[in-house]
């Protein structure tokens, strides 16, 4: 007797394909793309869910608005901007540490990726200053506050000079992000070259004034 018909279908069901994990990591990947391409304005979920290969709706079970897929695209970039927090044997001197925190001796595709970041959270902040503050507000951007933490922690570990938290770490990263970010394209590795070592030497004439650095 054949009892093939009694017996449970083995491909009974929908099989799960991915995760909500990995969904979600592929929305924000495709997403990055599509606002570096087209600007925040221009980018909508529809085109998004498109390139993702998703529907509006599964999307929209991800991310609430378009402002919450950015803010998650900035937060999953933003180990472009600052390499914090570091590991907790490190061992070096402060402005090499800083080096290290600003991710200044990348390579040349990395150093492109932190430009097209840069550039997009800059042209998007002044563009739609709202969401510049909603990047605040929902902690998607908060280099300023890891920078303090490490500022605070190197003090007390360097037996360095206190001084305004805030100010320091405001003052660096000026420093460093208002050179990676020029009037015009940067095209050369050699350019590249020369300004991180003009970030270096400002670095170090920062810390001199800071006290943090004695030659």
């Amino acid at each position: 007797m054949n009892n093939q018909h009694n017996q449970p279908s083995s491909r009974r069901g929908r099989p799960r394909t991915e995760d909500a994990a990995s969904r979600r990591k592929s929305i924000i990947a495709h997403a990055y793309r599509a606002f570096i391409e087209l600007g925040f304005a221009s980018t909508s979920t529809a085109e998004v869910a498109r390139r993702a290969k998703v529907s509006k709706r599964t999307l929209y079970e991800v991310f609430s608005d378009k402002q919450a897929l950015f803010a998650a695209v900035v937060s999953e970039h933003r180990h472009l901007l600052l390499d914090l927090p570091r590991p907790e044997q490190e061992q070096c001197s402060v402005d090499t540490c800083l080096f290290r925190i600003f991710r200044l001796d990348i390579s040349d595709e990395e150093y492109q990726e932190r430009e097209a970041i840069l550039r997009l959270m800059t042209r998007e902040s002044v563009l739609f200053p709202e969401l510049s503050d909603y990047l605040y507000e929902n902690k998607a951007v908060r280099s300023r506050e890891m920078l303090m933490a490490w500022l605070q922690s190197a003090g007390g570990e360097k037996n360095l000079q206190p001084g305004c938290l805030e100010v320091y770490a405001g003052m660096l990263m000026d420093i460093v992000f208002g050179a990676l970010v020029p009037h015009r394209r940067v095209n050369t590795a050699g350019q590249r070259k020369e300004i991180t070592e003009h970030i270096k030497q400002r670095i170090r004439i920062a810390l001199r004034g800071m006290g943090w650095l004695h030659d």
